[in-house]
């Protein structure tokens, strides 16, 4: 491991650590080495450790449980793609504590019949939008996707007030108002890169990109978030495993 004098220690050896996940020396689905033996491997305190480890939880690449070790969750491909599997509402918070905001827009908007149809809104319904780029927390990774979240007008606070927190917008949105989601439908489709977007995103206009329509309902199976992100090919892909049923 290289040694990087403006790094705290433990974040030396978190990126390590990811590193070794990205070329499979870890396997997703393996168990970690302890924290004794990456105490003795990197010669270091076992609270360097556990804050390297911590770090790893945050961004999603491992999940650590008591008595049972410290497993790996997620991984990037070669291509700096991610792959995940996208199976609850925790997968997704998973992903976005991986990932960083660089806010372009926030801005109302009041759905035209065009919009309106697209995202699944009421025509005339007020929002506000929040347009921002989706990086890997990964140092000189390229930017992962260029993100459009419509939130209702009457939680269009929680965008104004987003700062650094990490968090989903809906997370936000239950904490302060209790609006819970019961139901995220989600459409993925080919697209080609927009020329704003692509500029954004460090890619070619034209290009293929994939593009990933959420639309979060609450208990009463009312719409109040809709997000639209479109990912440059090769940078981001979703898996998930379908089962028979009967």
């Amino acid at each position: 491991m290289k040694p990087a004098s403006t790094m705290p220690l433990y974040e030396e050896i978190a990126h390590d650590l990811i590193g070794a996940i990205d070329a499979g020396v870890h396997p997703v689905g393996s168990l970690m080495p302890t924290e004794l033996e990456l105490v003795e491997r990197y010669k270091v305190s076992r609270q360097t450790v556990r804050m390297a480890m911590q770090r790893l939880t945050e961004i999603g690449a491992v999940t650590r449980r008591a008595g049972s070790g410290t497993r790996v969750e997620a991984r990037r491909q070669a291509s700096g793609s991610f792959q995940w599997t996208l199976a609850s509402l925790g997968d997704l918070t998973r992903l976005a504590a991986m990932t960083t905001r660089d806010v372009e827009i926030i801005e109302p908007v009041i759905m035209d019949k065009s919009a309106a149809r697209n995202l699944g809104a009421a025509p005339g319904s007020r929002w506000m939008r929040l347009s921002y780029i989706r990086r890997p927390v990964t140092p000189g990774a390229k930017p992962l996707a260029w993100v459009d979240v419509y939130v209702e007008e009457r939680y269009a606070d929680v965008l104004l007030n987003l700062g650094d927190n990490p968090a989903l917008v809906c997370d936000l949105i239950e904490n302060r108002y209790g609006a819970r989601v019961s139901e995220v439908r989600q459409e993925v489709s080919a697209v080609a890169l927009e020329a704003d977007h692509a500029k954004a995103l460090k890619a070619e206009a034209g290009t293929p990109a994939l593009k990933v329509l959420r639309r979060y309902y609450d208990q009463r199976s009312s719409l109040f978030e809709v997000t639209v992100s479109t990912h440059p090919a090769g940078r981001y892909s979703i898996s998930s495993t379908l089962k028979r049923l009967a």
